[in-house]
């Protein structure tokens, strides 16, 4: 099932994703892509963007891959986030993509990729999701 555009909206509403701007582009339980724009306030000292920022970006997309992928009951938590930063930017946008690695009913593994306006690689990620069951009242 793909969300619809209002359903992308409304899942970032009033989270950390809003606040620095993230915006979805496609979520379905196979992929999720977004994208975020560079800004002054996002910056390190140096004025690049901050690896926090980019690591937010795809941490949001895994995260809301695994949502679309636990029944109701169930939740899930990022407990293991590996990146590698290639590139970094001044200006511009950041574009990331998640996919599905392993979908499993204890865990998820995402790769998540995130690119520039030019299309050049900017960071490679792999996210592994727990499950959390629900407990018996």
């Amino acid at each position: 099932m793909e969300l619809d555009p209002n359903a992308m909206k409304r899942i970032v509403q009033g989270t950390l994703a809003e606040l620095l701007g993230i915006t979805l582009t496609h979520a379905s339980p196979e992929r999720v892509a977004g994208f975020m724009p560079m800004r002054p306030d996002l910056t390190q000292p140096f004025g690049f963007i901050h690896g926090g920022a980019v690591m937010t970006l795809l941490d949001t997309l895994a995260g809301i891959g695994s949502a679309l992928n636990v029944p109701p009951a169930e939740s899930f938590t990022t407990v293991e986030f590996k990146v590698n930063f290639l590139r970094s930017i001044r200006e511009g946008t950041v574009a990331g993509e998640a996919t599905i690695v392993h979908l499993g009913r204890r865990t998820h593994v995402w790769q998540v990729v995130a690119h520039d306006q030019q299309g050049r690689q900017m960071a490679l990620a792999t996210l592994t999701q727990m499950i959390i069951e629900r407990r018996a009242s």
